[in-house]
C-alpha cells in the first residue's frame, strides 16, 4: 500500500542514552546496547529525507516518574531485578536523547509513562492535528516499546509501517520473533531504502 508522505508521521521510539550508550543503564544492567548505539548513528540521515519528503517526526521519549509507578509495574521491575525509576529517570541525562540526535525545528516531542506511545499521552491528537493518518515507527526495542506502539496504531485504524533495518533491541532472539509477528498481524515491514525510495517517487508525480 502507498503512503503519501504528508500524510505520514515518524516515531522516533525511545533513542535514549539508557538504551543506546555503553555507559546507560540498560548497558550496566548487562545489556547489550550495540545495535542500538549503531542506529543511533544512522538515523539522522533517513531523518533528514523524511523531513524533506514532507513527513513529520515525532520524538517519542520514555520517562520514569515515582508519582506514575503502578504496585503492578513496580512488581515486573523488580521481578526483572531492577528498580522501576532505573531506567530513563525523568529529568536523568538516561532520558535524553542518545548522542548524535538533534531534533529539528518543526519536529514534535512526546513523553511516555508506559511501552506504548498511545497510552496516557496527546499521540492521537498530535496526529489528527498534523493530518496524518499513517506511522512508521523507528527506534527500540523493536520486542517492547516498538511493538507496543505499532499494535495500538493498529487497533486505533491507522496504518503503520515498519522499516526494520532502523529498529533496535538488547535481545535478538525476542526481536527477531517480535518482527516476524508484528508484520504478519499488524503493520508492513519494508526497508529504510525502500520507504526513501517510494517518497522519492510519490515527490515526483506530484
Amino acid at each position: 500500500m502507498e503512503h503519501l508522505p504528508q500524510r505520514t508521521a515518524v516515531l522516533v521510539i525511545d533513542m535514549q542514552n539508557d538504551f543506546c550508550s555503553p555507559t546507560g543503564a540498560m548497558a550496566k544492567l548487562g545489556a547489550d546496547v550495540g545495535v542500538n548505539t549503531e542506529l543511533a548513528r544512522r538515523l539522522p540521515g533517513f531523518l533528514d529525507r523524511a523531513r524533506a519528503a514532507g513527513c513529520l517526526v515525532i520524538w517519542v521519549r520514555q520517562a520514569a516518574h515515582e508519582q506514575l509507578v503502578s504496585p503492578a509495574r513496580r512488581a515486573r521491575a523488580e521481578a526483572m531485578g531492577r528498580s522501576p525509576l532505573s531506567v530513563c529517570a525523568a529529568g536523568s541525562w538516561g532520558a535524553e536523547l542518545a548522542e548524535g540526535l538533534r531534533p529539528e525545528p518543526g519536529d514534535c516531542h512526546l513523553e511516555k509513562t508506559r511501552y506504548s506511545a498511545f497510552v496516557g499521552t496527546p499521540l492521537h491528537n498530535l496526529l489528527r492535528a498534523h493530518g496524518r493518518d499513517h506511522v512508521v515507527a523507528v527506534g527500540t526495542a523493536a520486542n517492547v516499546c516498538v511493538d507496543s506502539t505499532i499494535r495500538d496504531a493498529y487497533m486505533a485504524d491507522l496504518a503503520a509501517t515498519m522499516p526494520t533495518d532502523l529498529v533496535g533491541w538488547t535481545r535478538a532472539d525476542l526481536a527477531e520473533a517480535a518482527i516476524r509477528n508484528l508484520g504478519f498481524y499488524f503493520c508492513e515491514t519494508t526497508t529504510s531504502a525502500e520507504l526513501v525510495a517510494a517518497w522519492s517517487a510519490s515527490d515526483r508525480v506530484a
